[in-house]
């Protein structure tokens, strides 16, 4: 007997990434050389000493660190992160703005859960990462796509932008840094955005996953302007470098987190109890020091593949990111002139050159013929090699 699946169960295609991920394991496997520049994970291993601390401490009481915990998250472990956050955003957060989530993938299924009714208009960039639009779909709301391109450096323009805006608006994600782009947004973009989202009485799911990894300027935190209208959704899996250990949280209006920790133990009973350890000891004692370290790291390699794309692809559009860990290259004027798309591509470069990218299209049709890099893996010589190996395949 064939299986009966349910019709929304076709509108979440599967992400292209995994699949590229389950190929790279493979080729690896067979023992051949790949160039990662593909996985969208930090490339240094977290903190040792953090790791060296957590390690005494979950063989010294580890009852608790085995135990269930609380929907929302440990106690202390919500009010480090609440002071971390302040400090950081230089306003004042408390536990009652903080809910933890088994990493952020799960916040946002759990917000669109708690937001979203059938036939609501959710606004977000063309393209963007690549979870939001299924779940939305599924969810039934209709979304609405402001494109952007390279030639404005990924950010929207703020006229098409109030296009999009309708008193049906429910919610607008708004990424920042972006993921696939590594746009930056400005002050004059988030103002406009605040001003919408109060004027049309809409809420922003604000993703700042990358807000701890800037190599030029600083992050603009949306949640100091208006908590009202701006739910901010963090990680552990970038700044930390902990995706793995499946941490995120959420900062929002009080009213905000006490709903949402209704409706998100129906999707899971509590966050990993030993990551909860791990975020209080990174955010506490480890962060600062950590990150001086990793970040003069991650900075070269980006300097070393815009460099490598400005020599090697001279026709390549981009724009280099100040902060995150991606590079969004348009390769139209090369894809054309071989007569293949941006899907094609990245799986002849996998197979003939071993190098590996993310094609531009899994984000949004605005990202056909575009390849998504991440920088974060390789060292400077074999990011210039990968680059290198791309302008091979096309010669």
């Amino acid at each position: 007997m064939s299986p009966r699946f349910s019709r929304r169960s076709s509108l979440l295609p599967g992400s292209r990434i995994r699949l590229l991920v389950s190929e790279v394991a493979k080729l690896k496997k067979k023992g051949l050389d790949i160039y990662e520049l593909h996985i969208g994970q930090p490339g240094l291993p977290p903190c040792k000493e953090l790791l060296e601390e957590l390690k005494d401490i979950m063989l010294k009481d580890s009852f608790n660190f085995s135990r269930y915990t609380p929907s929302v998250g440990l106690e202390d472990v919500r009010q480090a992160i609440a002071e971390d956050y302040s400090r950081d955003s230089g306003g004042s957060f408390g536990i009652e703005n903080v809910i933890l989530s088994t990493g952020s993938s799960e916040a946002i299924l759990a917000l669109l859960m708690l937001f979203i009714d059938e036939g609501d208009e959710v606004i977000m960039f063309d393209p963007e990462y690549l979870l939001y639009k299924p779940l939305l779909e599924y969810f039934g709301a209709k979304v609405v796509e402001v494109p952007v391109s390279v030639e404005r450096g990924y950010l929207p323009d703020v006229e098409d932008l109030k296009r999009a805006v309708s008193r049906r608006t429910k919610l607008m994600i708004f990424v920042n840094p972006d993921n696939p782009t590594g746009r930056v947004a400005d002050d004059e973009l988030v103002k406009t955005v605040i001003d919408l989202a109060q004027d049309y009485d809409f809420y922003i799911i604000y993703d700042e996953a990358y807000r701890e990894l800037y190599y030029e300027g600083s992050h603009i935190y949306a949640a100091c302007r208006d908590l009202e209208h701006v739910i901010a959704l963090n990680t552990m899996s970038k700044g930390a470098a902990l995706p793995g250990w499946r941490l995120g949280y959420v900062v929002a209006h009080d009213s905000i987190i006490k709903e949402l920790s209704r409706v998100i133990q129906y999707v899971n009973l509590n966050p990993p109890t030993p990551s909860q350890y791990a975020a209080k000891l990174f955010v506490t004692k480890y962060k600062s020091k950590y990150l001086r370290e990793v970040i003069p790291i991650y900075r070269e390699r980006r300097d070393a593949m815009y460099e490598a794309v400005r020599k090697y692809l001279p026709e390549a559009r981009t724009v280099k990111p100040k902060a995150g860990l991606f590079m969004f290259v348009d390769l139209s004027r090369y894809l054309s002139k071989r007569g293949i798309d941006d899907e094609r591509f990245s799986r002849e470069l996998l197979e003939t050159m071993h190098v590996a990218v993310v094609p531009g299209s899994s984000f949004g049709d605005a990202g056909r013929m575009h390849v998504r890099m991440c920088f974060a893996k390789e060292t400077p010589e074999r990011i210039d090699e990968a680059i290198r190996r791309i302008a091979t395949f096309f010669e």
